[in-house]
């Protein structure tokens, strides 16, 4: 699998293939077509940014079962789904900031991140692997007491 990057340079951000310690140029766009421009870049000389710039992230609780023994709470029927903001995508090493005016309980877990390629509705379990473009490591921060 590719490991497909963001970074900026020279106060450009453009996108590649990372192959050890350099990047692979590429143009277009990694969701509809991605093109080799055949220039490469140290990755040493470059900023990383997040991987994608998201139209929307879309959480899926998926341990609910043990919060729910945890809680003594009944289980939700159904798996519990929940939206954060385009703007909480945050580059590698960049810091996270508690709001000053917050003073609750701060909840954190890294998580995998699923990056889904192309629209799907309605697709069939075995057609889902293929809707995918890649994955990352996420850092799952909410505040609790909201």
């Amino acid at each position: 699998m590719a490991k497909w990057v963001r970074f900026s340079t020279n106060g450009t951000t453009a996108f590649g293939t990372l192959d050890g310690d350099h990047i692979a140029e590429h143009a277009g766009d990694p969701f509809s077509g991605a093109t080799p421009t055949g220039r490469t870049v140290a990755l040493a000389d470059v900023t990383l940014e997040s991987p994608c710039v998201p139209s929307k992230i879309i959480a899926l609780w998926n341990n609910f079962h043990a919060l729910a023994a945890k809680l003594n709470v009944a289980e939700p029927a159904e798996p519990l789904y929940l939206l954060k903001a385009p703007t909480t995508a945050a580059a590698p090493g960049a810091t996270v900031r508690r709001p000053p005016a917050y003073d609750g309980k701060t909840v954190y877990e890294g998580e995998l991140g699923i990056v889904i390629g192309k629209r799907a509705s309605n697709i069939s379990e075995s057609a889902a692997a293929d809707h995918i473009l890649g994955y990352t490591i996420v850092n799952d921060i909410t505040a609790a007491d909201i």
